[in-house]
């Protein structure tokens, strides 16, 4: 902090003495020269601080941000499947007296976005085609994306 200060303070008595040593006409010039070499002695610390590494480590927080993202996604797509099943159960219970357990999958497109059910599995009693028919219904699906075993 020392040699700091007194570059400053050098570079500002160098300065004045230029300004009073030169010629009336080409005082100004020699003005902003020395105003530009006393600006550039004082922000001489900026460079040292901008190649240090300060900033290391914000990869890591972008990254992690991402990773975050992605579980988030994960997360709601498991309490999605979750909830699918279920409500597959209890529809299942409610309008066609059937007892089943039930597992799908997620749809989801390259960014993780969520589209929808891609398929249904359903383990237990034996559906009947209305009841596939209503399943397609509700959850946009073919008949042969719903699958009994």
């Amino acid at each position: 902090m020392k040699a700091y200060i007194v570059t400053i303070i050098g570079a500002t008595l160098l300065a004045a003495m230029a300004g009073i040593l030169a010629p009336e006409k080409w005082r100004s010039y020699v003005q902003v020269i020395t105003g530009l070499v006393i600006i550039s002695c004082i922000i001489s610390p900026v460079t040292t601080v901008v190649k240090s590494d300060i900033f290391r480590g914000f990869d890591s927080v972008e990254e992690n941000i991402e990773n975050n993202e992605r579980l988030q996604t994960e997360l709601v797509m498991e309490e999605l499947k979750k909830r699918v099943c279920e409500d597959i159960e209890a529809r299942m219970e409610k309008e066609f007296n059937l007892s089943v357990r039930a597992d799908c999958d997620i749809r989801v497109d390259g960014e993780g976005a969520i589209e929808g059910v891609d398929g249904v599995r359903v383990y237990g009693d034996k559906l009947t085609d209305r009841a596939r028919d209503r399943l397609c219904e509700v959850y946009g699906l073919e008949p042969y994306e719903v699958e009994n075993e």
